[in-house]
């Protein structure tokens, strides 16, 4: 079986004729490659520059224009001329890049901080204030310096695309290499929804459908191998160039045609936009922040996750980790860090006390790692026993207070709640939270399943849902333990009674398991002798959580965002309560556990979020409710006890976190200067109670309950009858992020005294240097080319002078445009050249053309010597095309490129 290729051919016309020859393409104006190559200059020019406009825009650097245009032009010219044919372009674009990269290189450490705090400036526009931007703050005290580090980090990023760019538009034409090099900058502020500047987008608009089109076009063109100016793919039946020649003169006009029909679209969408008034649905601004948190929170580690909600199916947005934190996985990351991104939203009544938000419920803890429990018989049967009365066992707490408002101080609420970054995958509710009916009241929405009796799981597509809970006039979470056991509620109706007296003995069974170490015994050990009198079992849980706390302050472990990895083969725990004694919350919550199993008391892993009530001030308040943006700084793990006739509650053990958040500005916990001072010192006190919780009695209740007439509705206005409630990110008046403040008063003073130069001036002074270290060359390089063509032309060799004068007007000719590269001999090179002189409207050289070349010819080839005569003729023929054709077509542009680039003149 033969494989034949596929091969190119010529044009074959319907009476089977093959034109397999060259096909002359005129115009009606002539273009040169030169001007091809200038256009295509021009372009990575307008792609660079357009891409350190739009950069500028998106982090409020303040860069003027004119500096970025000077930089990119500087940029793309050093750059790009490398490309040229001409060895001393060549040579002077060599110096003016050597002198732009040096003073960049000396300035490594500015560039670096120069792009921290354009991160920064781009996260505090986008309202995601950054964390790490302020690492270089001790170098840099003045707004000087942060000027310098913008403009050194943006002369560098232009240098970087600048090269990209001509790669793409110049060494070769490649749109996938611009769309890279281009394309990111772009996003980043499409990503956030800035808007942008139009000149810019229509430049890089412009430059990518003109490279695009070229690259389409060319692709074909490279695959024809053939030297002709057109064949057809007889395969595809593709029509296409092949001559360069061809491809520069089409593409000039083409360029100036794509340019202006990409304008007209753009403004017509511009002036369409303002007109009918159209803008960006919300559901934009959402998408980004989806698939923000979707690239910061995905580790392929645990990407089965992925598929795990039986309800909303594969989840792409946050599953890996919850709350901020780590998803019951501990001591395998350095530590945490938050860039003040949006949580969630809440709409909620006022509250005085720490509102604990319970997301993931986990209480086994083996290697490394918090999870929830197994399913069970037990659990299986309390689940379906309560499910048949219309009700999940998470709403123990809520049973737990029903019809007991006069005695507990409690009452009806209701808590609106909009996902943004938070994982959605678990619902996020207060205590007291009656989980069934908040399901039941979504209607048709409903999506909420319990999961054994830890977390309850919601659709992902779901984020937004409202719970009803049970709120408190009770500052304290303490006293308000101590209050519900002495209300004396343990005790349910007949319905529920079982169920829940067999729930409270799996959870004596399945929570109260501490972990086997000896690090955890020791401390325990120490716990009872030292602070508890050694007799832990006559202790109240008040005297036993403070000896905890006491435990910790005392011994002095202290919160640490960073506290480094748990090393590989030990312990979470035991090497915290060992060696390294410092962590943040999920390593406190971790052995805040393990320590209330060793004291009896059941106790889980709980992670979420807290929100102090002082940060109501920082909501939108409309009527009795208040809209809260809740920040990723409020994601928080902590420990959950059950304490018999108070239900589930929770157990703070973080340093720090005592009514506060050392996470959050002042501003973002909506404290004033006043209130400082007294609310440092209220939270600095742990919490420590005395009562005892002991029953001695219980009272029978009639705890039987209607779910559809006890609870409240959430504040319903116009405002989130769309489900999309306002609410401002925190952000200072000057829109710039506190952590890199620098001092006005500074700004003109150097830190280390003596004179600071200006980045610009000393760029604008090192190209300076190098645009005269070019033009020395140029001139140097003149006069080199000139003294060798005088020595070539006026040698003894009659022969080689005659060569070397042939040689010599073909350069003149060239600088017109009239060349042939084509393999010819030099007889059909000299009819070439006459018939591209004709279409230049030359017609006196046809003879001498012809003259000079034929003596060239003897003198190579013939025996016979030349004469005097036939090189003075020849000389005479050169000076003709040199002063009497050239130099009367050439314009100003073509005199100084054949005076400085030529070395003819």
């Amino acid at each position: 079986m033969s494989n034949k290729t596929k091969s190119e051919a010529g044009l074959i016309g319907s009476g089977g004729i093959c034109i397999d020859g060259d096909i002359d393409m005129r115009m009606t104006q002539y273009h040169s490659s030169v001007l091809f190559f200038a256009f295509r200059i021009i372009i990575a020019l307008m792609a660079t520059f357009s891409a350190a406009l739009l950069g500028n825009n998106f982090t409020d650097a303040g860069i003027s224009p004119l500096l970025l245009a000077y930089d990119s032009t500087v940029a793309v010219l050093a750059v790009g001329l490398l490309a040229s044919k001409h060895k001393i372009i060549k040579i002077c674009a060599d110096i003016v890049s050597i002198m732009y990269i040096i003073p960049l290189i000396g300035k490594i450490s500015v560039i670096k901080y120069g792009a921290l705090a354009a991160a920064h400036g781009y996260l505090t526009k986008g309202e995601l204030p950054g964390q790490a931007t302020s690492a270089y703050k001790e170098f840099f005290k003045t707004q000087t310096a942060v000027d310098q580090g913008l403009y050194y980090f943006f002369s560098a990023l232009i240098l970087l695309v600048a090269i990209g760019t001509v790669i793409a538009c110049v060494v070769r034409i490649d749109f996938p290499m611009l769309f890279i090099v281009t394309f990111p900058i772009v996003e980043v502020g499409l990503y956030l929804g800035f808007d942008v500047p139009t000149p810019a987008v229509m430049m890089m608009l412009i430059s990518w459908i003109t490279v695009l089109a070229m690259n389409i076009i060319n692709h074909t063109t490279n695959k024809a191998g053939r030297n002709n100016t057109f064949a057809v793919h007889e395969k595809s039946k593709t029509f296409f160039f092949t001559s360069s020649e061809s491809k520069a003169g089409f593409y000039t006009v083409y360029i100036k045609f794509v340019a202006l029909v990409t304008a007209t679209v753009f403004l017509t969408i511009v002036i369409f936009s303002k007109i009918s008034g159209f803008y960006r649905p919300d559901s934009f601004a959402d998408l980004r922040y989806n698939l923000h948190h979707a690239a910061e929170r995905f580790d392929i580690t645990h990407a089965d996750d992925f598929l795990i909600d039986i309800n909303g199916g594969s989840n792409l947005f946050g599953v890996t980790t919850v709350g901020g934190t780590n998803g019951g996985i501990l001591g395998t990351t350095n530590g945490i860090s938050f860039n003040g991104s949006k949580a969630m939203i809440i709409n909620t009544e006022p509250f005085n006390y720490t509102m604990y938000l319970r997301g993931y419920v986990a209480g086994e803890y083996a290697e490394n790692q918090w999870q929830p429990l197994e399913t069970d018989s037990t659990i299986q049967k309390i689940s379906d026993d309560i499910s048949d009365n219309g009700r999940w066992i998470q709403d123990y707490d809520s049973l737990l207070l029903s019809d007991s408002d006069e005695a507990t101080g409690s009452s009806d609420a209701a808590m609106n709640i909009i996902i943004k970054g938070a994982c959605s995958k678990f619902v996020y509710a207060p205590y007291g939270c009656d989980y069934s009916y908040s399901n039941s009241a979504l209607g048709d929405k409903s999506s909420m399943t319990p999961y054994n009796d830890s977390y309850v799981r919601i659709s992902q597509s779901n984020k937004n849902y409202t719970v009803y809970y049970k709120t408190f006039n009770t500052p304290s979470w303490i006293l308000r333990t101590d209050n519900l056991v002495c209300a004396d509620l343990d005790h349910f109706t007949s319905s529920f009674q079982n169920t829940t007296e067999l729930y409270k003995q799996y959870i004596k069974r399945s929570y109260t398991t501490p972990a086997n170490l000896d690090s955890l015994n020791a401390v325990y050990k120490e716990i009872c002798e030292k602070y508890l009198r050694s007799n832990p079992e006559y202790c109240s849980y008040n005297e036993i959580y403070s000896a905890i706390k006491n435990y910790f302050s005392d011994n002095k472990f202290t919160y640490d965002t960073n506290p480094g990895k748990t090393p590989e083969g030990e312990d979470f725990l035991d090497y915290f309560l060992t060696n390294q004694k410092k962590g943040y919350c999920t390593y406190y919550a971790t052995a805040g556990v393990q320590l209330l199993r060793k004291f009896g008391y059941p106790a889980r892993y709980i992670e979420g979020y807290m929100i102090l009530p002082s940060q109501l001030q920082t909501a939108t308040k409309d009527g009795d409710r208040y809209e809260l943006v809740v920040k990723d700084k409020c994601a928080h793990a902590w420990t959950e006890v059950f304490i018999e006739g108070a239900g589930w509650m929770p157990a703070e053990f973080t340093p720090g976190y005592d009514g506060d958040n050392p996470n959050l500005t002042k501003e973002e916990k909506g404290v004033n200067k006043k209130d400082e001072s007294s609310a440092s010192s209220s939270s600095s006190k742990p919490d420590s109670s005395k009562a005892d919780i002991n029953n001695s009695s219980k009272k029978p209740l009639n705890n039987s309950k209607a779910p559809t007439n006890s609870k409240t509705s959430p504040h319903n206005d116009s405002k989130n009858s769309n489900g999309k409630p306002g609410g401002a990110v925190g952000k200072n008046s000057s829109g710039k992020n506190s952590d890199t403040s620098v001092s006005d008063s500074n700004s003109s003073k150097p830190e280390g005294g003596g004179i600071v130069r200006s980045p610009v001036a000393k760029t604008i002074g090192m190209t300076l240097m190098a645009m005269a270290a070019g033009l020395a060359a140029i001139i140097i390089n003149r006069k080199r080319c000139l003294d060798k063509m005088h020595d070539s032309c006026t040698q003894k060799d009659l022969a080689k002078r005659v060569t070397a004068i042939y040689t010599y007007s073909l350069k003149y000719l060239s600088v017109l445009n009239i060349e042939v590269k084509k393999n010819l001999s030099d007889m059909q090179i000299c009819d070439e050249l006459i018939n591209k002189c004709h279409e230049q409207r030359i017609h006196q050289l046809d003879e001498k053309l012809t003259e000079l070349t034929i003596m060239a010819v003897e003198a190579n080839m013939s025996a016979d010597s030349i004469t005097e005569e036939e090189a003075a003729r020849a000389e005479e023929i050169m000076r003709c095309i040199s002063e009497d054709i050239v130099a009367n077509k050439m314009d100003i542009i073509s005199k100084i490129s054949a005076k400085y680039i030529y070395g003819l003149y």
